[in-house]
């Protein structure tokens, strides 16, 4: 309409030339007012997001995709309660988790496997297989006789339970959202539905049941089809592709432009004229440069960045304003979309030169959508072919395809949840000394826990007092900063001054944990305290070796009254500045004493049970050995005394009287090797006199061990040699 009315007002105004230029603009007026409506398939973002509408469609996947699916049964939430503590007039403490069983469709079309599975976007399920999360999983491959899923059956009855043949899905079952805030996360799953690349001829053969007749050449890693039919389905692949139709008789084929054989010579098939009569048998018309599009922005799956979304871009020379954009649902590499969008862009002016010719009767013979070689010069392609009155014109279209190479492009910052390998893990338990300033009531039990890598997540862990009893959960255990155990032998030292002789070497369980140097005065502030066994020890200088591999010196050993002796290689080691190590409740420690104890834990997500023996040295409840013992003879007799410490307090103080820690002061004095009628002595102050008498009977060699009577226990002997 705009083109006839400017056309009569520009003749008014302007004559012939007024009148041309009417026209042109008024062709771009009606192109923009009057153009076609553009199809739209499927969007993009409907594989990325979970839903369970009732009628949505599910796709038919190719390749290998990342889907979100549709929820097609699911349980209510499942409430689990666990109680703990109570007893002896402390309150118990209930906690609650819990779980849901869940099935989710992920394709209308048989698929080959699951792969990595997501959750709120993070890893589910890695590479591995194996689940971050406690659950049981199971999947069907979509087949027309696969069985109904036992958990839907024993849920709503196996007469009203569904096969849901045809349809692939996944089930799980008792899945704990515990992580997941306690509702039921967003899922997505990396599905493989066909080995290798597929393209359209493949989708177009599977969507059809007709082997041949559609022709692809563009490879994609994997493909989602859907829409009300399968024109929707296939239309992208075709538009990617620029798949025409080649019809002759019944043998009509869907092929690329480029892939349609070599042109026939349109003399062949055209009319002989007069000389000088060309002109009156062919019609030219050429569509304006500005009606086509400035860019070409192709939107796909980047399997490079876990199949998030990703867009490659490629102008059109001359072109106009406007971006198109094409929204494939597919996944290629960015290097394969940035050669497909430079494709797209040089094929946009394909098509833009239109030829009008008469034919004789042969015409007939050319295939539609075939290649023909016009007098005109260049490739053209028949686009239509009308036969009326005895005549045969033939519409041609300038065919210009412009050969495309591999070209480099980065597919972008992936924005993506590390897939650790499967880690081993590591639990150990250590029988720690009193060092929180407080008289230790019972055992002082420390359990520590590693993987071999960071995608170790920790382990549930359960004590049991003893053989037959009820376990009690203790919760998770978090990965430790540092844990290992010595590579090689570890000698003897003194508590007393820096060991410089001895250095240890530990060998961490995950290569990626690290220790640090102090100074001095740090050291002696309490800094870089390690278990090595039932030694309590302090580092000053920690070197790396290797990857996970330390060598440990200027050590300050026997802390807090632990001993200072050898220790072989393997012996565990843990680093105890750290708060993700967990101590055991004093009501649970004290049944470390009974050596029948036993921790039994399983890392987070796994159900094979480990069982570990709880120490029961109870170093914590046992009172540190007296220090600065001496023995002054006269008179035949002999005095002896010595310095007492305290538990409460494991440091030393000049012109401090240290807590005793006790509830009395008293000590126990014994002869080793014992003799006849002489001793053992019960004082209840740090000194003993023994007189000329006793002292007849006693044998030369002989020493005097003194040793503390604690509330639950002696400590270590003092030992002094008689002279």
């Amino acid at each position: 309409m705009a083109t006839l009315v400017l056309t009569v007002v520009g003749g008014i105004v302007g004559g012939p030339v007024g009148a041309a230029i009417g026209a042109a603009v008024g062709q771009q007026v009606d192109a923009a007012i009057f153009k076609p409506k553009g199809r739209e398939g499927p969007r993009l973002a409907d594989l990325r997001v979970q839903a369970s509408t009732y009628g949505q469609h599910v796709p038919m996947l190719f390749g290998t995709m990342r889907v979100a699916g549709s929820v097609i049964w699911a349980t209510d939430l499942i409430e689990h309660r666990t109680k703990r503590g109570g007893g002896k007039g402390r309150p118990s403490t209930t906690e609650y988790s819990y779980t849901v069983s869940i099935a989710v469709a992920l394709s209308s079309r048989p698929i080959r496997a699951i792969r990595r599975i997501w959750a709120d976007g993070n890893l589910l399920r890695g590479a591995s297989g194996t689940f971050k999360e406690r659950c049981t999983f199971r999947w069907h491959g979509g087949g027309e006789d696969q069985p109904v899923d036992p958990l839907v059956a024993s849920a709503v009855g196996l007469a009203s339970a569904s096969a849901f043949r045809g349809l692939a899905y996944a089930v799980f079952e008792d899945l704990e959202l515990g992580a997941f805030g306690n509702r039921i996360p967003a899922l997505t799953f990396e599905v493989e539905a066909d080995a290798g690349d597929v393209d359209a001829g493949l989708v177009a053969a599977a969507l059809t049941g007709e082997d041949g007749r559609v022709a692809g050449n563009w490879p994609f890693a994997g493909y989602a089809a859907s829409g009300d039919g399968v024109r929707d389905a296939l239309a992208p692949l075709f538009e990617a592709d620029a798949t025409r139709l080649v019809s002759a008789g019944a043998a009509w084929q869907l092929a690329p432009a480029e892939a349609t054989g070599d042109p026939a010579p349109l003399a062949a098939y055209t009319e002989a004229r007069r000389a000088g009569a060309a002109d009156e048998a062919a019609e030219r018309r050429r569509v304006p440069l500005a009606s086509l599009p400035a860019s070409i922005r192709l939107r796909h799956y980047e399997p490079a960045r876990d199949y998030q979304l990703g867009q490659q871009a490629a102008a059109v020379a001359g072109g106009g304003v406007r971006e198109e954009r094409i929204d494939l649902p597919a996944a290629l590499g960015a290097a394969s979309a940035r050669a497909l969008a430079q494709k797209l862009a040089a094929a946009a002016s394909d098509g833009r030169e239109t030829l009008v010719v008469r034919g004789d009767l042969a015409a007939l013979a050319l295939p539609v959508g075939g290649l023909v070689a016009a007098a005109e010069g260049g490739i053209w392609r028949l686009a239509a072919r009308t036969v009326r009155d005895g005549e045969i014109a033939l519409e041609l279209r300038r065919h210009a395809p412009v050969p495309t190479t591999p070209v480099a492009a980065d597919p972008g910052q992936p924005v993506a949840a590390p897939d650790w390998p499967d880690a081993a893990g590591v639990v150990r338990l250590f029988d720690l000394p009193s060092i929180d300033g407080q008289a230790a009531t019972a055992p002082r039990i420390l359990v520590a826990a590693a993987g071999s890598n960071d995608g170790w997540r920790g382990a549930d862990g359960w004590f049991v007092a003893a053989p037959g009893s009820e376990p009690v959960a203790l919760g998770t255990i978090r990965p430790a900063a540092a844990l290992g155990a010595l590579s090689a032998a570890l000698g003897a030292g003194s508590a007393w001054i820096f060991d410089a002789a001895n250095g240890a070497t530990a060998a961490l369980v995950n290569p990626a944990m690290t220790l640090e140097s102090v100074d001095d005065f740090a050291l002696l502030g309490g800094a870089n305290r390690a278990m090595i066994g039932d030694e309590l020890i302090q580092f000053g200088d920690a070197e790396p070796l290797g990857p996970g591999l330390w060598r440990l010196s200027r050590l300050l050993r026997g802390r807090a009254g632990t001993e200072a002796v050898a220790h072989p290689a393997g012996t565990p080691l843990v680093l105890l500045d750290d708060t993700a190590l967990l101590a055991l409740p004093d009501a649970l420690a004290r049944f470390a004493e009974s050596s029948d104890a036993t921790l039994h834990w399983a890392a987070r997500g796994a159900v094979d049970m480990t069982v570990e023996a709880v120490p029961g040295s109870a170093a914590a409840l046992r009172p540190l050995a007296p220090v600065h013992g001496r023995i002054r003879t006269g008179g035949g007799g002999v005095v002896v005394e010595w310095i007492r410490r305290s538990r409460a307090d494991t440091g030393w103080r000049d012109a401090v009287d240290l807590p005793p820690g006790e509830a009395a002061a008293a000590w126990r004095v014994t002869l080793d090797p014992p003799a006849p009628g002489v001793g053992p002595w019960s004082v209840s102050e740090p000194r003993l006199e023994i007189g000329a008498a006793a002292m007849a009977g006693v044998a030369p060699g002989t020493a005097i061990e003194v040793r503390q009577v604690g509330d639950f226990g002696l400590s270590l002997p003092l030992r002094m040699p008689l002279t």
